[in-house]
């Protein structure tokens, strides 16, 4: 059944998309977060261990929290996946490894781009992320691992995406 099922996209509002907890943060350059440890440095976050110790071995070092640890902090979602169907039963540890890594994945690339909370709402799944593009990357990546049908949704005016997953 692979590469089968159906995706359907409902496409993004042409607005300009904010984010308040990007700009709450306004961390000075060589910042780091104090939870996650990862660094500010020319307007992009990054984990870098040798960076972070010479940071803190640094007299002069910024502590702050990041937007994707506040957001954890608050529960603040931008992206909700939801998972279910009669294949979700067979299948929930494969399931959930594979959002698990591709979340690992999403933070290479972008450490503020995290899952907030996994929980289970009776015979379905919710995954909640801290930023919208690793909510449509793990729906992408169940129709390509699982196929069943995918459903993308943005919010207008907010960084907010939804996505639905099914497999029967």
């Amino acid at each position: 059944m692979k590469g089968k099922g159906r995706i359907r996209v409902q496409e993004r509002n042409g607005q300009d998309h904010h984010d308040a907890y990007w700009n709450k943060a306004q961390p000075k350059d060589h910042s780091y977060c104090k939870k996650c440890h990862a660094i500010f440095h020319n307007k992009h976050w990054f984990f870098d261990e040798p960076k972070l110790k010479a940071l803190k071995a640094d007299g002069k070092r910024h502590e702050v929290v990041c937007p994707a640890c506040q957001k954890i902090q608050d529960r603040f979602a931008s992206g909700t996946v939801r998972l279910s169907g009669e294949f979700l039963k067979g299948h929930r540890e494969e399931i959930l490894n594979l959002v698990k890594n591709e979340e690992q994945r999403a933070m290479g690339m972008n450490p503020l781009e995290r899952i907030i909370a996994i929980s289970s709402r009776g015979r379905e799944i919710e995954v909640t992320t801290t930023h919208e593009k690793l909510a449509q990357r793990i729906g992408k990546s169940l129709h390509r691992a699982f196929s069943g049908e995918v459903d993308y949704r943005w919010s207008r005016g907010e960084k907010m995406a939804r996505v639905n997953w099914s497999r029967d």
